[in-house]
């Protein structure tokens, strides 16, 4: 896919921040002055259907959010609802469980937008 910099600078933006959703106007909060409005929201819209991010409906916040996703259709998603911390998670058991479902149940999971809402292990101890 070609990339432009603007294009470039919003992915380095997602790939540093992997533990985090952005609504559309965080980001253009965040580039206010650098990338206008109308950009990123084209250049959202293409990192998605290019498989880059990923936009999810948060319905705690009530908006669309989106996220890095370059290497997500292989696991799930742990969000905690406390600080919004997005946890990959890569594990054996996760790879069971998905191979369970289809196995067992004839179920096939789209890990790539599959998500566990809890609480994260900060959030947790904070409590």
């Amino acid at each position: 896919m070609y990339q432009t910099n603007h294009q470039k600078i919003i992915l380095d933006f997602f790939k540093s921040h992997q533990d985090q959703a952005f609504t559309a106007q965080a980001l253009i909060d965040r580039f206010q002055g650098q990338i206008n409005k109308a950009t990123i929201y084209r250049k959202l819209h293409l990192l998605e259907e290019n498989k880059m991010v990923r936009k999810s409906y948060n319905d705690m916040k009530k908006s669309y959010e989106y996220q890095y996703a370059l290497d997500c259709e292989n696991h799930l998603h742990l969000i905690c609802k406390e600080c919004g911390k997005i946890i990959h998670l890569k594990c054996d058991q996760t790879s069971s469980f998905v191979s369970h479902l289809s196995n067992q149940h004839g179920f096939l999971i789209d890990q790539r937008s599959t998500m566990i809402f809890g609480v994260c292990e900060g959030c947790k101890s904070h409590a």
